[in-house]
C-alpha cells in the first residue's frame, strides 16, 4: 500500500491596495471583497510610519498579515518611501527578513534579549 501524499495546498491570491484616505493598505481575499486584514500608517514629508496590522477574524493563521507585509513594502520601495517601523508585526516580520532592510528610514534596532544578561 503506497503512503498518502500530501496535496499541494494553494493560497488564495491576496489583493492589496492603499487606501490613503483611510491612511492604510487593505487585503482582499480571492473573490471575497470584504477586508481581510490591513496595515495603517502614518504619512510624514519623506516617509511613511507603519503603526498597525490587523488580520480579520478568521483569515488568522493564513499567513495573510505576512503577506500583506511584503506587499506594502514592495510598494513603497517601487515609490521610494522610506519607511519607519512602530508595529510590533512588522518589527518582527523585517527582523527576520533582514533581505528587505533596504527599505528602512534608518537601520532597523536589535531586538530586546528575553532575559537580561547576568552582570
Amino acid at each position: 500500500m503506497s503512503k498518502p501524499q500530501k496535496m499541494p495546498t494553494e493560497r488564495p491570491e491576496l489583493q492589496v491596495r492603499d487606501a490613503p484616505e483611510r491612511e492604510r493598505y487593505e487585503a482582499t481575499v480571492g473573490d471575497d471583497q470584504g477586508l481581510a486584514a490591513l496595515l495603517a500608517y502614518r504619512r510624514g514629508d519623506d516617509w511613511i510610519a507603519l503603526v498597525h496590522t490587523e488580520v480579520r477574524e478568521g483569515y488568522a493563521g493564513q499567513g495573510i498579515g505576512s503577506r500583506l507585509v511584503k506587499a506594502v513594502l514592495a510598494d513603497l520601495r517601487a515609490r521610494e518611501i522610506p519607511v519607519i517601523p512602530k508595529c510590533p508585526f512588522v518589527i518582527a516580520w523585517l527582523q527576520r527578513h533582514p533581505e528587505d532592510h533596504d527599505v528602512l528610514f534608518r537601520p532597523l534596532e536589535a531586538p530586546e534579549p528575553d532575559e537580561p544578561s547576568p552582570a
